[in-house]
């Protein structure tokens, strides 16, 4: 299995290796490359079935650990990890399973278990879950249906978000078997034990008024690893990386030059 990336900035800045979320593609991390343009070198990776990457019809390849191992082989030998929601789940395994290959951690609007339950109450519901998943051979409906659910929260230009959403991280779509196994992906990583041990320097980045990842939930990863920073991106929905780039660009570098 080998995944699309693609480089967006000079090759000589440090670089910044980036996991798009469910039902999106690589395209997701372009209002941050913009204006990071003169920070950082961009490498961007598709999933399998995503974007540019193709889709073989192994099931095997959302296995989350075989997922992992892939992401390893096309991701540069050593730089800062960056994680959108599904996306930052994986890019925590792989800080958890090879710490020498990642220098620090970023994850935005990421869940340490992405389901709650009773002993994990900030995760998303199960009924919504299963909404999802009983709807997903509906591929149209569903991309938008997630789309719309990924800006709740933002106080304007919400419909623009929406269309750009659609547009630029869901195009080409990927098919109902891609986007089933990535969603049984997301359900099946419970990173709560990884998070304790993670030996690698670690910023969880959350929006306000996430309506998939509440930010209540910083709490619970505080107590997993308080040596881990829990920063906020104020009045911003699930898509923050989107909506208000900026916002997020700055917590980023505030804990990307403060770890130094």
């Amino acid at each position: 299995m080998t995944l699309y990336t693609e480089s967006w900035g000079n090759p000589d800045l440090p670089t910044l290796f980036c996991i798009h979320g469910w039902a999106s593609n690589r395209n997701v991390f372009k209002p941050l490359a913009e204006l990071f343009k003169d920070h950082f070198h961009f490498v961007v990776v598709d999933l399998p079935g995503y974007g540019e990457s193709a889709w073989s019809g192994d099931e095997a390849a959302y296995e989350p650990h075989r997922l992992v191992d892939a992401l390893l082989d096309v991701a540069p030998a050593k730089c800062v990890w960056v994680g959108w929601s599904l996306g930052g789940m994986l890019a925590t395994l792989a800080a958890s399973k090879a710490p020498a290959r990642v220098e620090k951690l970023i994850t935005l609007s990421t869940n340490a278990k992405f389901l709650a339950d009773k002993k994990w109450k900030s995760g998303v519901p199960l009924p919504l879950f299963n909404g999802f998943m009983d709807s997903i051979d509906d591929v149209r409906t569903t991309l938008r249906r997630f789309a719309a659910l990924c800006v709740v929260g933002e106080q304007s230009d919400m419909l623009v978000h929406l269309k750009w959403l659609q547009q630029e991280a869901q195009v080409p779509a990927p098919n109902s078997e891609v986007l089933r196994l990535s969603l049984e992906c997301l359900r099946s990583i419970d990173n709560r034990e990884a998070l304790v041990r993670l030996p690698v320097s670690c910023c969880h980045l959350l929006a306000t008024d996430d309506a998939v990842v509440p930010h209540t939930v910083s709490q619970a990863l505080q107590g997993l690893n308080p040596k881990h920073i829990t920063s906020f991106t104020p009045n911003a929905s699930h898509a923050c990386l989107v909506t208000q780039p900026q916002s997020v660009a700055n917590g980023m570098l505030a804990f990307l030059q403060g770890s130094q």
